[in-house]
C-alpha cells in the first residue's frame, strides 16, 4: 500500500499545531484521530486509449486503508467541522483494444491513494452521530506493470488528479475516548498517463476506529 509521505507530515504538523496541551484548551475544540479499514467498488466510467474512446473495460478495487483527523470547533455548537483524510488501495484495470492483428486486450495493476479535506455536517449526540459530508483534494493513480499492446509501457507511471467525493456514515461512541464508525463514499477522479485515460469512480465502504481528544 502506498499513502503519501507529504500528506502525512501534514496531517501531523497540523495535530502537533492543533492538539491542545492545556485542559483548557479542550473547552474549544474537539478533536479525533481515526483509522479505517475499506472495501471498494469501482465503477466503470471510460477508458481512453490513444485518443480513441473504448468500451468493455473492467475495473476491480482490492481492500484498503486509510486514516483521519477530524476537528470540530464549539462555536459551531458541534455541528459543523473539517476532516483532513488520506485512504489508498490497489485496483485493478482490463480494456480491449482493436488492432490489425485483431482484437487484443490492455491490463494493468492500478494503486490509487487520495489527500482529501472534508467539510462535515453531523449530528453531536452523546452516543450516535450521523454525519454527512463533501471533500476534495489530489488524487494520485499509479500503473504498476502495465501490458498495453501499442503503447511503450512503464513498469511505473503516476498520474496526479483532482478528485471529490461525498460521504456520509454513522458514529457510535462507546467510551468518553473512544468511538467505531462505518461510512460510505463515492470519489471521483480523472486520471491520465501516457496515451491512456481513465474516467475513474469508485463506492467505498468504511469501518474503523476512533480516539477524542
Amino acid at each position: 500500500m502506498y499513502f503519501s509521505i507529504k500528506f502525512v507530515l501534514l496531517l501531523s504538523w497540523f495535530v502537533a499545531i492543533f492538539l491542545p496541551c492545556r485542559l483548557e484548551a479542550l473547552d474549544d475544540i474537539e478533536i479525533y484521530l481515526a483509522g479505517y479499514g475499506m472495501g471498494s467498488q469501482p465503477l466503470n466510467k471510460g477508458v481512453s486509449f490513444k485518443s480513441r474512446e473504448l468500451s468493455g473495460e473492467k475495473v476491480n478495487g482490492d481492500p484498503g486503508l486509510g486514516f483521519k483527523v477530524g476537528f470540530f470547533p464549539h462555536f459551531a455548537s458541534g455541528f459543523l467541522g473539517l476532516e483532513l483524510e488520506s485512504f489508498g488501495n490497489n485496483n485493478s484495470i482490463r480494456f480491449p483494444i482493436g488492432s490489425s492483428l485483431g482484437p487484443t486486450k490492455g491490463n494493468s495493476s492500478l494503486i490509487t491513494y487520495q489527500s482529501m479535506v472534508n467539510f462535515i455536517v453531523r449530528y453531536p449526540g452523546t452516543m450516535f452521530r450521523p454525519y454527512a459530508g463533501i471533500g476534495g483534494g489530489l488524487s494520485n493513480g499509479i500503473l504498476r506493470n502495465a501490458d498495453i499492446p501499442g503503447r511503450k509501457d512503464k513498469t511505473f507511471e503516476t498520474g496526479t488528479a483532482p478528485g471529490y467525493q461525498f460521504l456520509g456514515g454513522m458514529q457510535l461512541v462507546i467510551t468518553e475516548r473512544w468511538f467505531v464508525f462505518g461510512e460510505y463514499k463515492y470519489f471521483s477522479a480523472n486520471y491520465h498517463w501516457k496515451e491512456l485515460s481513465l474516467n475513474f469512480r469508485s463506492e467505498y465502504f468504511l469501518g474503523g476506529i476512533g480516539f477524542l481528544f
